[in-house]
């Protein structure tokens, strides 16, 4: 098998297909004339279809790999069009709902899944709806060339198809735009729950029992390698690695090992902050536990409770599956003394201690599909399979963000959704109103549907990837209340802030969120909530070039962050520096994360970033410009702009470079920016100091990236010089720097238009200079000095070009 046969890949390549098979179909579907509501049932039954060819090609289906297929040919000997009445309607309704022995309908030998599994939908109740037997023919043949597979082995080939393919052909079918859904893939999700839950269980374990993990942080120093990830300690260059980075990264290693040696690694944040293997731990410390601990162990696995309240699909629910499973494994083994069934493992975690809530339906139901499938993976007969376990109770519809909680006061008299209704100033007796506005709100009301959660205080563990939907009350299809993040008008401060609510008071969250949620002025309130509510955080940053975390055939070009964070705890904040890795990559982006301790003061008039730091010397970095005075003291205000003293930029474009200059753009555009500067302060200083590589790294570590705008160039800090010589030397930089850029710059004229092109990196060596004379001012040392200059070196020093271009 190539290294290229990846199941993303092939997954990819199955959706680019079935998108066409999917529009056909789709087309095809008569008797509904509403194209939404049409467009939606073909998705529920092709979803529906999905899940049968898993079952029948793991011989679950009269034993015959092509039932579905063979049933089509059978039913056409009947006459025309008669397969989806007759035949696929009664297989899901009474088939799959119905004990084989209450069947009016013979299907073979048909598995009994439960009565909830596939629920007649009000469209299959209509009789004018139908779809013809060749719209069925179509989509079979382009279905059964592939194999598809239940397992998890990796694929052999090109052709094979997993479950995940559920999940993947749902975030590309839905509006991306609207509904804020991205496809996030397994590593992703993986590193998320790993490092959510397994400090979980810790942190419940630890409180139960204070003192009984003490001996196992002896495994650390007793065996350090065991626990470094192999791609940190490699001793070959990886892929895309230069010599330099090769370097740091086994200096980061060798220190890595001098602390475990050392026992500074003595907590179980201390192996998230580490970016330890921390599920190889948690099965060491079962494996070598007395009985006694192992049986706490095993009670506090089955008490957690695990939540994602936008579930979509079910990946990261799949996800804590994956992270628990092993953990019940281990336990299991060491208390039963051979080998636990997997089957009832799975269905343990799915009925324990997974919980999702989303408000569409027709992903609850691809997330139960998926969960059940996980399930059959590990059923050999079809005599052995059992009716869907109880996830109706776990994974349901509902809103997340409009309902009661835990600590909410409740008229005993009134139903829920009556009293919140009345809330929202709607009166029940006014029935249609009150029925419109549940079906807009889907209010769902926590200690109600999960009481056992609300007993113990809230859920363990929170993880997700919230909707990325701007909210705008008067637009939106329903309104929210009492959300301290509503000014930051988007609908993910809110799930985050629900989670807050929700959590344990133990509890642990992890989330990927878009960068701007840590690095913007509008999200100032989320980012104090957030604050607020977990005094202990670590989060790591992304860019999306040149590569991103998500991908599929919708693809976001979202710098992207995530966030593991804690409930109590003294205030401690790490971050990482903001991630930039190629495809090739990607293998080893979470294996190489690397913490940095964040000690930095926060900016009292700068209040709306996290920092992404991922070296200690950017702390001392951070305070010295926190001694200087903000630019905006030098600004000219409220006045006609002029030519004399001004200072132009763009707010658009460039990843890699900001470009100012001390001469007008050649053409307009709408981003080109102008701004003037008081009289007795010289703009050429200005110029020479956003073109430094100190003003590139303080954009990067306290903004999103990705826009320009005056708050973030005018809250930089620099206290204008009185040290006539340094201004001189900033000018005569800054001159250089103009004739450099002009020198080098590419004019195109396109008629009465053109576009003109500044290489700021043919000019490093100016800009160098420029950061040895800024270093003088702000007092930072030789180490960094060297940290600025070389800062982001890699990508900056590529072919990236401003450009100033109207088209």
């Amino acid at each position: 098998m190539g290294e290229s046969v990846t199941p993303e890949r092939i997954t990819g390549q199955f959706y680019r297909r079935f998108r066409k098979e999917r529009e056909k179909f789709i087309s095809s579907i008569q008797g509904i004339d509403d194209a939404q509501e049409r467009e939606r049932y073909g998705v529920l039954m092709l979803n529906r279809l999905l899940f049968t060819y898993f079952l029948q090609q793991k011989g679950f289906l009269d034993g015959d790999p092509y039932y579905l297929t063979h049933q089509l040919q059978q039913a056409r000997t009947l006459g025309e069009d008669r397969f989806y009445r007759l035949f696929l309607l009664p297989l899901f309704h009474m088939g799959f709902g119905t004990p084989a022995h209450q069947r009016a309908t013979p299907l073979g030998t048909i598995p009994y899944l439960g009565a909830t599994l596939f629920a007649p939908h009000p469209e299959e109740l209509r009789p004018g709806v139908h779809i013809a037997d060749d719209s069925f023919s179509a989509l079979f043949t382009f279905f059964d060339t592939y194999h598809w597979r239940l397992d998890e082995a990796p694929p052999a080939s090109e052709q094979e198809l997993s479950p995940t393919v559920l999940g993947y052909i749902f975030e590309q079918q839905i509006n991306q735009q609207q509904m804020g859904a991205y496809y996030t893939r397994a590593d992703v999700t993986d590193y998320i729950a790993r490092y959510t839950l397994i400090p979980a269980l810790f942190e419940r374990l630890t409180s139960a029992l204070p003192t009984a993990c003490d001996p196992f942080w002896q495994l650390t120093q007793r065996f350090p390698h065991r626990y470094i990830y192999a791609t940190l300690l490699r001793a070959e260059r990886l892929p895309g690695e230069t010599e330099a980075e090769q370097r740091e990264r086994q200096r980061r290693a060798t220190d890595l090992l001098n602390a475990l040696r050392d026992g500074l690694v003595n907590t179980i944040d201390d192996f998230v902050t580490c970016n330890l293997d921390i599920e190889r731990f948690a099965r060491d410390v079962i494996i070598e536990a007395p009985r006694p601990l192992i049986e706490g162990i095993y009670q506090e696995l089955c008490s957690m409770t695990v939540l994602d309240p936008t579930c979509g699909s079910g990946a990261f629910l799949l996800a804590a599956l994956r992270v628990l499973a092993p953990l019940y494994r281990a336990c299991l083994y060491r208390l039963q003394g051979q080998k636990p069934d997997e089957y009832n493992i799975l269905k343990e975690i799915i009925t324990r201690n997974l919980y999702g809530v989303d408000m569409m339906p027709e992903a609850i139901e691809i997330c139960r599909l998926h969960l059940y499938l996980k399930l059959l993976a590990h059923v050999r007969r079809v005599e052995d399979i059992e009716p869907l376990p109880e996830i109706a109770q776990h994974v349901h519809v509902g809103n997340a963000l409009v309902g009661y909680t835990w600590n909410d006061a409740l008229d005993d008299t009134a139903s829920p959704d009556l009293q919140l209704a009345r809330e929202y100033g709607i009166d029940p007796h006014d029935w249609p109103r009150f029925v419109a506005w549940k079906a807009s709100h889907q209010p769902f009301h926590w200690a109600h549907v999960f009481p056992e959660v609300a007993a113990q205080g809230g859920f363990t563990a929170i993880i997700g990837n919230p909707p990325y939907v701007e909210y705008e009350q008067k637009k939106f299809p329903y309104q929210l209340r009492g959300y301290q993040t509503l000014t930051c008008a988007n609908l993910y401060p809110c799930i985050s802030e629900r989670s807050a609510q929700l959590l344990a008071p133990y509890g642990r969250c992890g989330m990927i969120l878009p960068l701007a949620a840590f690095a913007t002025r509008n999200m100032t309130p989320f980012l104090e909530g957030f604050k607020r509510w977990f005094p202990v955080s670590w989060l790591s940053f992304y860019h999306f070039r040149p590569s991103m975390l998500f991908s599929g055939g919708k693809i976001a070009s979202i710098p992207t962050a995530i966030y593991l964070a804690r409930v109590r705890g003294t205030e401690t904040r790490y971050s990482t520096r903001l991630m930039k890795w190629t495809t090739e990559q990607r293998p080893y982006l979470f294996t190489l994360l690397h913490y940095c301790r964040i000690t930095a003061s926060e900016d009292p008039e700068n209040r709306h970033y996290y920092p992404k730091f991922g070296h200690a010397c950017e702390n001392t970095i951070m305070e010295k410009i926190l001694q200087q005075r903000k630019i905006e003291h030098y600004i000219k205000r409220r006045s006609r702009q002029t030519r004399e003293n001004s200072m132009y930029y763009r707010s658009a474009g460039g990843l890699y470079w900001k470009v100012f200059v001390n001469f007008p753009w050649p053409y307009h555009t709408t981003s080109n920016k102008q701004c003037d500067f008081l009289p007795e302060y010289d703009r050429n200083i200005f110029v020479a100091l956003f073109n430094s590589s100190l003003f590139w790294w303080y954009y990067t570590v306290t903004f999103d990236t990705f826009n320009l705008k005056d708050y973030m160039l005018f809250g930089f800090r620099f206290t204008y010089p009185d040290n006539e010589g340094m201004l001189q030397e900033l000018r005569q930089l800054c001159a250089e720097l103009m004739e450099n850029y002009q020198d080098h710059a590419r004019h195109l004229r396109r008629g009465t238009t053109g576009s003109y092109t500044i290489y700021a990196r043919k000019a490093k060596a100016i800009i160098d200079r420029i950061d040895a004379v800024l270093a003088r001012h702000y007092g930072f040392n030789d180490e960094e000095l060297t940290f600025l200059r070389n800062y982001d070196i890699r990508y900056r020093m590529r072919s990236e070009s401003i450009s100033s271009d109207p088209s």
